[in-house]
């Protein structure tokens, strides 16, 4: 008898489907699960794959790439923290928040790759998938496009400078 996967896998799996279904992405698709753990891809900002790891065992959701090559200790990776942190802070409007007592998101750089870990509090995988969904989208629209990152985008994006 096969085995079903547990049911936060398929709830994390149902909103993403929703997310493609309404055109957040360009394309979406379901990985392997096993032992509580799943892969989803999708096809999202700047023609770029992002790859989603939920991990059942630890209740994180997991974006191992986020913004790829973003050295460490440079100023823009302290300002993307920062931005990150901001968004857990309480500062802003209440349906932009992360709050804490529901999930936690921290970054990671390793090799210059930056990924975002959520940890799910309280066993709500639908609040924290979106919130991770919709800090992503915040990162891509707000951080970089309101930050000083027009080189960047071009340089890591392969960006046409006369079509942004």
């Amino acid at each position: 008898m096969r085995k079903r996967p547990p049911a936060a896998v398929e709830l994390v799996a149902d909103i993403l489907e929703d997310y493609a279904q309404r055109g957040t992405f360009k394309g979406f698709a379901r990985g392997p699960v096993r032992g509580g753990m799943a892969r989803f891809r999708m096809l999202w900002h700047r023609d770029q794959f992002f790859d989603l790891i939920l991990d059942t065992s630890k209740k994180t959701l997991r974006f191992p790439v986020v913004l790829p090559k973003v050295p460490a200790r440079s100023e823009m990776y302290r300002e993307l923290q920062n931005f990150v942190a901001s968004r857990q802070s309480g500062e802003l409007p209440k349906h932009r928040t992360i709050e804490p007592k529901k999930a936690l998101v921290r970054t990671s750089n390793r090799a210059g790759n930056v990924a975002l870990t959520i940890l799910v509090r309280g066993g709500d995988y639908e609040y924290a998938t979106r919130k991770l969904i919709h800090l992503v989208h915040e990162i891509y629209l707000a951080f970089l496009y309101d930050g000083p990152y027009y080189d960047y985008m071009v340089e890591t994006f392969g960006l046409d400078p006369d079509h942004m």
